[in-house]
């Protein structure tokens, strides 16, 4: 081996540790930035104070995400044209959300009980705050398929749940107290938790703002790129494992269906008191905690389709435990279950796309993918219909009923990481290996 060989090698293994670095530092605070304004436990809390729909709820709840995929596709044929541009779209995407979000918080605190255009304004930060993950997500996710190895991928997302984990329980205890604080009125108590939400973030994305990217991008695509239409149709078939795994993770819109309900069920028709919030918070990212110890080796030994279907047995598991008992216990441990199915789901689906394809065609790859799921971003929606038509607990039915049909199909997935040829042309185990 030659001495610019392993230069070269060093160098690698260097880019790798920083961002292995930076990037759970950036997944930790994330984490707790969430958890502060959590989408399925706090922020419908916040919305109920203006209203009493929760079809508008579960909309505003879309929202956090549904935006995310309007810019994807073409983010993705423009990092693949000029790969230098990865980085300055990623940068300008985090810091949109990051502003848009203390505007929030700026609003949220400063402003009188129950002015109706705080709804308004909260709704349009809300979609440029989903945007700006558009634009970021696909550098995000390129950076991250070139520096970090397989093998070692894993690692790298449970590590981000499991430190991310520890802060968040933190925020947990926090929002308990906020919202037990009598001397908090609303909607000040939630502008507080969402100032410390922008706090986090902001720590988080100075973090994700020092990862590296490889000084030359593994393959450069050429300039002469065919359409979009004709790229889509090619990896459209040469990848058909993306229609099974579109239909899983369309399924496993069972959880998000029935989550951004269950702080308004526990509180308004249990009557469980509203610091009891903070607990379920608490208890959710410690589920996730304790399930990292399990996704980590998991996913590093068998991959990530075994963490996919965990997580999904997981799921079915906390709505039968809310479908059954009517108590804060039996809640709390719910939570803490779908905590621990949320990391496995997250892990499971961004480790399983990173192991499909070449590193010019995963841009594409997670784009087609994330535009292909728009249904799954507005479960909150039609969970919000169901809720308001049918009532919490056959809600709670049918989203049980979802997660089965997903763990059924999973059965189905081929597993990347043994360069199985139904995944595909060219698996990451073979590019990166």
């Amino acid at each position: 081996m030659t001495r610019n060989s392993l230069s070269e090698m060093e160098s690698t293994g260097r880019v790798e540790q920083r961002n292995m670095r930076c990037g759970i530092l950036h997944g930790a605070f994330f984490q707790m930035g969430t958890a502060f304004a959590d989408p399925y436990a706090v922020v419908p809390l916040f919305l109920s104070g203006f209203t009493e729909s929760r079809v508008l709820i579960g909309l505003i709840v879309s929202l956090i995400e549904a935006f995310t995929i309007v810019p994807q596709l073409g983010v993705s044929q423009r990092i693949r044209r000029n790969p230098g541009l990865a980085r300055p779209i990623m940068l300008a995407g985090i810091w949109i959300r990051c502003g848009a979000w203390g505007i929030i918080a700026l609003t949220t605190i400063l402003v009188s009980n129950h002015m109706l255009w705080i709804l308004v304004v909260f709704m349009l930060l809300v979609a440029v705050y989903s945007l700006g993950a558009g634009f970021a997500v696909l550098p995000f996710r390129r950076v991250i398929s070139e520096t970090i190895t397989p093998e070692h991928r894993g690692t790298f997302f449970g590590g981000r749940l499991a430190a991310g984990g520890v802060l968040a329980a933190l925020a947990g205890m926090v929002v308990k107290s906020i919202l037990g604080n009598e001397g908090l009125t609303w909607p000040r108590n939630y502008g507080v938790l969402f100032a410390f939400s922008f706090i986090s973030l902001a720590i988080a994305y100075i973090a994700m703002s020092c990862l590296r990217f490889p000084p030359k991008p593994a393959t450069r695509s050429p300039h002469g790129l065919p359409p979009l239409r004709e790229e889509i149709r090619n990896v459209w078939k040469a990848y058909p494992i993306l229609r099974r795994l579109i239909g899983v993770r369309l399924l496993s819109g069972g959880l998000p269906l029935v989550l951004p309900f269950l702080t308004l069920y526990a509180t308004k028709e249990v009557g469980i008191p509203l610091a009891w919030v903070g607990i379920f918070v608490t208890a959710q990212q410690m589920g996730a905690i304790f399930a990292n110890v399990v996704w980590m080796p998991l996913g590093n030994r068998f991959g990530t389709r075994s963490v996919i279907r965990a997580g999904l047995g997981l799921a079915v598991v906390s709505l039968a435990i809310i479908a059954a008992f009517e108590s804060a216990v039996a809640l709390a441990l719910a939570f803490a279950l779908s905590g621990g199915a949320r990391s496995a789901i997250k892990v499971g689906f961004s480790g399983y796309v990173l192991e499909l394809g070449t590193p010019e065609i995963r841009p594409l790859l997670f784009a087609l993918e994330g535009t292909l799921l728009m249904p799954l971003y507005f479960m909150p929606l039609l969970g919000g219909f169901l809720a308001d038509a049918l009532g919490y607990r056959p809600l709670v039915l049918l989203g049980g009923v979802l997660l089965l049909g997903a763990l059924v199909l999973a059965r189905t997935l081929c597993e990347p990481r043994r360069a199985d040829p139904s995944c595909g042309p060219c698996v990451a185990s073979e590019d990166l290996r």
